[in-house]
């Protein structure tokens, strides 16, 4: 069952910047900690909107925010444009996946595509999901040694930091630095459409003929002990295990 609590903290402090910020970030999650003490070191007005899980119902402080930015770090709401449209300066996502990979389940395709490389990115969020103008995209090796847990772990440091240098240089240099960070990113585009959960649900779904070579493809891309790849097999779900569980 999803959880339907939701925290909502309304912060003041006046250091670099006064401009007013609408912050969705991710409940129990340290680094959303890290990511809104920083914005209050920096000055930013902040309105916090936690958020435990998807489905939730948008708390009604959203509908009276007037702002300058809206910011989004590993938040399950999807925003509508008339949220979006709230922010006087920008609204910006920040994506755990670089721009070859929007949506959900990116990091287990690129394990699963044998990708060298993968990223964290900041972009202007619209209508559509992961569709907007690129703020920065940054990217980093893929080793072979990776696994689901491993390539995430570090992706989390990644947006983490990019979070903090972006939030940064807007309040310090505001629209003018925004709009510099779009330029210079102005060569990156998003790849495709964006991908759902069910893509990702379809890609743990072992198929009964699977060869050697695909299974374990589909294992590196998928596995974690809490979300663990399956195989549907007349009307049963058998549900894998690693070597030492078993």
């Amino acid at each position: 069952m999803i959880n339907k609590d939701i925290s909502i903290q309304q912060t003041r402090s006046g250091a670099t910047s006064q401009d007013r910020v609408l912050f969705f970030g991710r409940s129990g999650c340290e680094a959303t900690q890290k990511a809104l003490v920083h914005l209050e070191v920096l000055g930013f007005r902040v309105t916090f909107v936690e958020s435990a899980g998807r489905g939730e119902s948008m708390p009604d402080v959203v509908n009276d925010w007037q702002g300058e930015y809206i910011f989004c770090f590993r938040s399950f709401f999807i925003l509508s444009k008339a949220i979006i449209d709230k922010a006087s300066v920008a609204a910006i996502n920040f994506h755990p996946a670089p721009v070859e990979y929007p949506g959900s389940g990116c990091l287990n395709f690129a394990l699963y595509d044998n990708a060298s490389h993968y990223g964290v990115t900041a972009h202007i969020m619209n209508e559509k999901v992961d569709n907007g103008a690129i703020v920065e995209c940054r990217r980093f090796p893929i080793t072979a040694g990776d696994s689901v847990d491993s390539l995430l772990a570090r992706t989390h440091i990644k947006l983490l930091d990019l979070f903090l240098d972006v939030v940064t240089e807007l309040a310090i240099g505001g629209k003018r630095v925004l709009e510099e960070k779009l330029k210079a990113s102005s060569d990156e585009k998003w790849v495709g459409e964006a991908l759902r959960m069910k893509d990702l649900k379809k890609l743990q779904t072992i198929p009964v003929d699977v060869d050697e070579m695909e299974l374990k493809r589909i294992i590196r891309a998928t596995y974690t002990q809490r979300f663990p790849p399956s195989i549907y097999l007349h009307g049963f779900e058998f549900i894998l295990k690693s070597p030492d569980q078993a």
